[in-house]
Formats: structure tokens, sequence, C-alpha cells
């Protein structure tokens, strides 16, 4: 179930810790940067945002670029997929719902690093790598999970496809509803993924 909360970044440590002024000029950073996009975005507007002087900020950082890719690096995304899908069911409803669920949550967590990272997109290629390394692991582990479902007799479908589909269409629900927020849709996003992991899992279903 996706859980409502105020904390928007999912750090490394993942601990609720006292922020030093290192962290408070990253945190200032992450929010301007996902506002406004990278250029448009001062190096004093983000030392007034963080609650110290400019100086201090290139204290700490060479420069605004530094900053930026200090800030994307370390408010990476941080789910421990590994486990969850070691304790999959095989059911393949139950764990294509706990699979999303997991995924919309992560994705809700990191939302201003995605804002960050669409607002900026003529930066270095290494801001990409970085961003999707986690989906790309992802896919590596779903679509194992699908080859095993295939070897059990469940599915026929192209593992690496059906991956691909299902995280592509789950990424377009989180972006609609981020972007659109609750202006034009009003259903609850655990109905959507309730009733998209229903017609998916019949969809690739083998009949018998």
């Amino acid at each position: 179930m996706l859980v409502e909360t105020n904390i928007i970044f999912a750090s490394r440590e993942n601990k609720a810790v006292f922020l030093n002024t290192e962290d408070k000029i990253l945190n200032a950073s992450i929010v301007l940067f996902s506002q406004k996009g990278y250029n448009a975005v001062t190096t004093k507007e983000i030392a007034k945002e963080a609650g110290v002087s400019e100086m201090t900020l290139f204290r700490h950082f060479e420069s605004k670029h530094n900053l930026f890719e200090k800030a994307f690096d370390k408010f990476v995304f941080s789910p421990e997929f590994r486990a969850l899908f070691e304790g999959l069911e095989w059911d393949l409803e139950k764990d294509l719902t706990k699979i999303c669920s997991s995924y919309q949550d992560t994705l809700y967590k990191n939302q201003k690093i995605i804002l960050m990272h669409l607002k900026n997109d003529e930066l270095n290629p290494q801001f990409d790598a970085t961003l999707f390394k986690f989906p790309n692991e992802l896919k590596r582990l779903l679509s194992r999970y699908f080859e095993k479902m295939r070897d059990r007799g469940v599915i026929q479908e192209n593992p690496e496809a059906l991956a691909t589909t299902f995280l592509t269409t789950n990424f377009g629900l989180f972006i609609t509803f981020l972007i659109m927020n609750k202006l034009t849709f009003d259903t609850d996003i655990q109905v959507c993924i309730s009733s998209f992991v229903k017609i998916f899992a019949k969809g690739i279903t083998c009949s018998m």
C-alpha cells in the first residue's frame, strides 16, 4: 500500500538524523533544482534556502555543478527489492501487486529526484546512469521472475518484454498522478494498481 508521508527523499542510510550543514545545502538544492531546473537556480538561492551564506556553500561544494552531482548521488533510490523478490509466493497476481505497490512507493518517495531529472535534460549523461541504475536492476529481477514463471508453465510470453511493459506502464501511472495530481484524476492509485495487475496477470496467464 502506498504510504502517505512527508519524507520526499530516500537517502542511502534511510535514518532520521539531524541535518548537518552539507545535508541542508543538498536538501535545498534538490528542492530548487526540481522546481526550476538546473540552469535557472543560482548558488545564492540555494544558500538562502538552506539558511547558510553563499561562502559557506562553496566551502562544502566546489561549484553548482559539483553540488548538483553530489545531490543526485546522495538521494538515489534505495529500495529493498532483492528482499522483496526473495519473498514472493509464485502467485502471479499477488506477486505483481507487491512489486507494483513497492515500485510506486519508491517512485513517490523519490519524486523530487524524478522532477529534477525531467527539468534537466541537457546535463551530463552520467546523471542518467545514476537515475536508471534502479529501474535497470528492477527490470533484471522482474525478467528473472517472469522467466521462472514461464518455466513453471504459468506464462508463455517473453520475460524481458513483459518486464519492460510492466515497468513502463507503472512509471506512466506514477507520472500521470505526479503531474496531474488531483486536478483531473480522482481515482485512488491503489485502486489503479489493483485493476492494472488483474488485467495484466489475466492477459499473460496461460489458458488451461
